[in-house]
């Protein structure tokens, strides 16, 4: 304990570097925690869905402006190489802003087409702006990650995230308006990205433009076109397979928001738990895959049934009591939320216990897998989810049949990463579905014991 903390408080090593992070996140966590239950009284769900459903545009429309390019910003050695490929990325983000004010401009015909969309009003004009901000502190953050600048990162990043809660429980309180989710999104952006450019400008940013060569763009994108064509694929088809409730169901807007909240609020254990976790795994997998696969096969396994057992009591318990917990803190018109936290608990649980080692398949150099089965998925979802919605099953239908076919998948991917090390993966699958299934039937109990029913619905 000792030379962790000695670590910790030495300059530039890993420990210190993973202390930042983790001290950022749990910031930006705690701030969710605790501004959430405010902000959500005060908006409701239908501002949530239409929040939803303008986040869920950013974040698609970003990631063809990054198409994983960024995560290559740390391998060049040269900065001017590095900054082609900044230049690269700051190219498609033009394009994509191009785009977009088109579609902002042109939004009655857009309405036409998709009259669902029709509550964004005339705020999608602000789609551009938030599409800048969001993508450029994208690159900025792994820029800095390349310099190593984790605190100047973290501390932009974390600022950002807060004083956004903050605007919108101000926003809300004064202007009483469904759309405070939005203009805030537009406003902070703009400033952590002027915080993002004042902090760069000792490392270089003014080159950007001075150095500019298409010819040099060309070689870094051709260099590096595993990650647009591996990389961006995968991810890009996992933030879609997310958000088909919000694109199917947002006719629906106070639905899409109940969705939209519990997803977020779901997110905490993931980042807090998985994601530190997952820190720490990507470095001993990348030391041992070629050198001790069996040690590899071991931490997988130990990385497994620890996140097992740390996740299988909140998540078994959210499934069965999650629509009380919601009502109480957040008000009675998010019952509905915790509805849906309770469908998609197991989804989240075996999700907690699987996506923080996929690294396994990038240091296998088998990252097609991640794209096959994410495209799998989304396919098994759509297969599932249209035939409900077609047949006016009810949205809490349709997003319990997503939340069931995702609980499968995601269990199933923890069986393909335990097997890919050499572990019992069928055994130890089987094993966690059946004390997973006790501690069901234990809340279960307990839930009609004291309230009469069994299960959650809408």
């Amino acid at each position: 304990m000792r030379h962790d903390w000695q670590r910790i408080r030495t300059k530039d090593t890993f420990a210190r570097n993973a202390f930042t992070v983790f001290g950022g996140n749990s910031l930006v966590l705690l701030s969710q925690l605790l501004l959430t239950p405010l902000i959500a009284r005060i908006y409701g769900p239908d501002a949530y869905g239409i929040y939803g459903l303008f986040l869920a545009l950013v974040l698609n429309l970003s990631s063809f402006t990054d198409l994983g390019y960024s995560n290559a910003y740390v391998l060049p050695k040269e900065d001017h190489r590095f900054l082609h490929l900044f230049r690269l990325n700051f190219t498609l983000l033009g394009i994509m802003v191009i785009l977009a004010t088109i579609v902002a401009l042109n939004r009655e015909l857009l309405y036409t087409l998709l009259p669902d969309w029709r509550p964004l009003g005339d705020h999608i004009c602000l789609l551009p702006v938030s599409l800048i901000a969001y993508s450029l502190s994208v690159f900025f953050t792994q820029w800095l990650t390349r310099l190593r600048a984790f605190s100047t990162s973290v501390y932009i990043g974390s600022s950002a995230t807060v004083t956004l809660r903050l605007f919108n429980l101000g926003y809300g309180v004064l202007a009483k308006g469904p759309y405070g989710l939005i203009i805030g999104d537009a406003i902070v952006g703009v400033l952590a990205l002027i915080a993002y450019w004042t902090a760069t400008l000792k490392f270089g940013i003014r080159k950007l433009f001075s150095g500019w060569s298409w010819q040099g763009i060309r070689e870094l994108a051709v260099e590096y076109k595993r990650y647009p064509l591996l990389t961006f694929p995968e991810r890009w088809v996992t933030l879609l397979g997310m958000q088909l409730p919000v694109l199917l169901l947002i006719g629906d807007p106070g639905v899409v928001g109940q969705f939209a909240l519990s997803s977020s609020l779901l997110m905490i254990p993931l980042r807090l738990l998985g994601y530190s976790f997952s820190t720490v795994f990507v470095q001993k997998a990348a030391e041992t895959v070629e050198s001790d696969p069996e040690l590899l096969g071991r931490i997988t396994k130990g990385l497994y049934l620890r996140l097992f057992w740390v996740g299988l009591a909140p998540f078994t318990a959210m499934v069965f009591f999650s629509d009380v917990v919601f009502a109480f803190v957040l008000g009675e018109a998010w019952r509905d939320a915790g509805v849906m936290t309770a469908y998609m608990g197991l989804f989240f649980f075996f999700r907690l216990i699987s996506e923080p080692m996929v690294t396994i398949f990038y240091v296998q150099r088998r990252e097609h897998m991640l794209l096959v089965f994410q495209s799998a998925l989304m396919v098994a979802r759509l297969a599932v989810m249209l035939p409900l919605f077609h047949a006016d099953a009810g949205s809490g239908a349709v997003i319990l049949g997503f939340c069931a076919v995702s609980a499968l998948g995601y269990l199933l991917l923890g069986h393909m990463l335990l097997r890919a090390t050499g572990q019992p993966a069928t055994k130890l699958m089987l094993r966690s579905l059946m004390i997973t299934l006790v501690a069901c039937v234990f809340f279960a109990a307990v839930r009609y014991l004291s309230l009469g029913n069994l299960w959650p619905t809408l």
